[in-house]
């Protein structure tokens, strides 16, 4: 009996709406299909394959995205199945021609006449599309591949799009872009999907396989100037081409060749290094190891995709859980990745030693233990490239994204701190930080990192720490250079790393808190373009132009009346010696400052720079916050702060200057780390060396914070929530003998 075509193409249509990550060749490989095409081999025999693909695509209601069927990825299924002993298709017709010859122009091109060497300089830089239909623009890009690319190759596989990068001078270079890789480790960890969910977003993700700026060409900061262009334009081209947006592009570099400048300069994040197996995935390399570097088109991705980005769901982490776990050691350095056991139980011991004796060097903290000292240094000195700076702080900061989401808002600081390693002689890849009071130069390392408290200040955790060693010449002066080439980046970086964590905590509220340093006004243009879902609190350093205003931004907010007041309690001020490029200043007590606010909203226009002229205003709150009446010898508070939230009351502005006093947490947890760590005494022969011991010290410093902050804010808190049961009693017995009458209110909560 003969099956009914009507009603089973009727439940084809039915079951590809329901099993969306079911590839072509599952679908043809079930057994009501596998009866079809052996019925139609029996009926029609002499028919090609192509015929057998058409009919199945009809049948099936095989078609992709623009309607158009899927003939291609039939066939290749029908081979498939064929070798596996399913059926035996018509023999394949082969032309004596079909050997693959790309379409070329037959002679070289010419070279870019008068080519600038700065990319503000070029003239119609543009990027044009090439379609197979366009004959000459086609001919063009495969002459620039095959003649000029170091692969020698212009074919593309899959869903292709090209590019050819035009100017007035001549062609500049081109870009091709494929599919993406079948299966690549490094990429699928990052991602977290598993097999269901690859096969179903796969097509998601495009492979930039070819790109070249012409040997001919020397141009500063073209090819991530291109790369910025084409990522802002090739979602909507590659979507009027097949019918979806891709959401990420993957891109690979040769190590041998190449350092990827281009790429981290325009947003392009490093994700792994390939193992050399090709597309498909010999068991072989084929080919050398080249770098993964990976573009998000679009933000939400991971939402989209239903994975997060640990690749797991992330669970509310409550702050009494944290203070009671006696075992808070393993739970925040025991959830990293090394791909070695015994380095990630050896960070364990390490970190566990450490803490018990935080202001010590480890060979006092290991008792002069020869066999911890051996192991100590195999991790310090290992070259794993998984035991980083931000290996090591993996785990801790999944618990503290688990502690975030247990916060309505949480508080976002960052902050940059200078690390002085001046006298190690032998230290290599140390930077400049600046003069001393001689005037000498520093040698050192820099540290910014992100801080996350609470709305009420206790620290939550470090989401993130960046070690890195600055270098400072006249070009890095040049306010021509992009943002992404400036030192400057680090603070768009936070924010950037905020809007990445947020789809898995969407329910906490984010605030980025940041001083006078980060008041550049590409952050705040980058916030509104790409990352709307983290709020901004920064205090201004500049008196900027507005856009609807003739007076300046300082000036406009002092001519508005007075519209609340607020009393903030200011600590007491250290003295500080003068330096040549920094004045000093006296010692002062801690004191209650009487501020009167004013607030109103503005528009910012952009500065005059050659990156940021173009740029459109930006919309903002303003709150300024001034001391009339500051005692003798002090400075009074003047603090102009620029933020996404909107204030339109006074309980607004008090609530905007509480979340900014909050921001002197990581000064508190920089001195911690400095004083109580003594982070600036390692002895490490090499900067990356130093950034792994550091790594270890910010998680036990935020959690001496942590400890300090809770016994001065809750003194009724008792002891035998922290301590075990021993140090309680410990504590009794060396608690001094005086009396609680003559003891002040902050005492008897220390010894509580």
């Amino acid at each position: 009996m003969k099956k009914d075509w009507t009603n089973f193409s009727s439940e084809c249509k039915l079951g590809r709406i329901m099993r969306t990550s079911q590839t072509i060749q599952e679908q043809l490989s079930s057994p009501e299909v596998e009866a079809i095409v052996r019925e139609w081999l029996q009926e029609n025999k002499g028919k090609s394959r192509l015929a057998l693909a058409r009919h199945l695509c009809e049948k099936l209601d095989l078609r992709d995205r623009r309607g158009k069927a899927r003939l291609g990825g039939v066939q290749k299924a029908l081979r498939v199945l064929e070798a596996r002993g399913h059926w035996r298709l018509p023999a394949q017709k082969r032309s004596a021609s079909s050997k693959y010859e790309a379409r070329r122009v037959g002679h070289g091109i010419s070279p870019p006449s008068d080519a600038p060497g700065r990319v503000e300089e070029v003239k119609g830089l543009r990027l044009v599309e090439v379609d197979s239909v366009d004959e000459e623009h086609f001919r063009i890009w495969n002459e620039l591949m095959l003649t000029e690319h170091p692969l020698k190759d212009c074919r593309l596989v899959g869903r292709q799009l090209r590019y050819l990068i035009g100017s007035e001078h001549g062609w500049l270079g081109g870009i091709g872009f494929g599919s993406c890789a079948l299966r690549l480790q490094p990429r699928d960890a990052w991602i977290g999907w598993d097999e269901a969910t690859r096969k179903r977003f796969q097509e998601r993700v495009i492979n930039m396989s070819r790109f070249l700026i012409r040997p001919s060409v020397r141009c500063e900061n073209l090819a991530s100037r291109v790369l910025s262009i084409c990522m802002d334009r090739l979602g909507e081209d590659f979507s009027r081409r097949y019918g979806f947006e891709p959401w990420l592009v993957e891109s690979f570099v040769d190590q041998t060749r190449y350092a990827g400048t281009c790429y981290r300069a325009a947003n392009w994040q490093w994700i792994g290094t390939t193992q050399g197996r090709g597309r498909s995935g010999p068991k072989r390399p084929v080919t050398t190891c080249k770098d993964i570097y990976v573009y998000e088109l679009t933000r939400d991705w991971r939402r989209r995709m239903g994975v997060s980005e640990e690749g797991e769901a992330v669970e509310v982490i409550g702050l009494e859980e944290t203070v009671r776990n006696e075992r808070w050691v393993e739970e925040e350095f025991g959830g990293v990745d090394f791909g070695h056991k015994v380095a990630e139980q050896r960070l364990v011991r390490i970190a566990r030693s450490k803490a018990e004796n935080p202001s010590a060097t480890y060979p006092e903290c290991c008792g002069g233990d020869r066999h911890q000292l051996k192991a100590y240094y195999r991790f310090i000195c290992s070259g794993r490239e998984q035991i980083s700076l931000q290996g090591i702080l993996e785990g801790h900061r999944k618990r503290t994204i688990g502690r975030m989401k247990g916060c309505k808002r949480a508080l976002v600081i960052q902050d940059s701190t200078e690390l002085d390693f001046s006298d190690r002689l032998h230290c290599n890849g140390l930077g400049d930080i600046g003069k001393n009071q001689t005037g000498a130069v520093s040698n050192g390392l820099k540290m910014h990192s992100s801080l996350v408290v609470n709305e009420q200040g206790v620290p939550l955790g470090v989401l993130d720490t960046q070690v890195y060693a600055p270098h400072y010449d006249g070009s890095q002066k040049s306010k021509s250079r992009p943002i992404e080439q400036k030192e400057s980046y680090r603070w768009l970086r936070t924010v950037e790393n905020a809007s990445q964590i947020h789809p898995l905590i969407p329910e906490t509220e984010l605030i980025c808190v940041s001083d006078r340093e980060s008041d550049i006004f590409e952050l705040l243009d980058y916030r509104r373009r790409k990352t709307r879902s983290v709020h901004l609190l920064v205090r201004a350093k500049y008196n900027r132009s507005l856009e609807d205003h003739p007076e300046r931004l300082f000036d406009h907010l002092g001519n508005l009346p007075v519209m609340g007041e607020a009393r903030i309690q200011v600590p007491r001020q250290r003295e500080t010696k003068s330096k040549p490029s920094k004045p000093g200043r006296i010692a002062l007590p801690a004191r209650t400052a009487y501020v009167e606010l004013r607030w109103t909203k503005v528009t910012l226009s952009p500065p005059s720079t050659p990156w940021a002229k173009d740029l459109p205003p930006v919309d903002l709150y303003a709150l300024l916050v001034s001391e009339p009446n500051p005692p003798e010898g002090a400075k009074g508070l003047h603090w102009v702060l620029l933020t996404t939230v909107g204030i339109h009351s006074r309980r607004q502005a008090l609530r905007c200057l509480r979340w900014y006093t909050l921001r002197w947490r990581i000064e508190e947890w920089h001195r911690v780390l400095k004083s109580g760590c003594n982070i600036e005494s390692h002895q490490h022969h090499s900067a990356e060396r130093l950034a792994r011991a550091i790594a270890i010290d910010t998680v036990i410093a935020w959690w001496v914070m942590l400890l300090t902050l809770l016994g001065r804010e809750a003194p009724e808190m008792p002891c035998e929530m922290i301590f075990s049961p021993w140090e309680c009693a410990l504590l009794e017995m060396v608690q001094p003998l005086v009396a609680p009458e003559t003891m002040t209110e902050q005492k008897k909560g220390a010894y509580a």
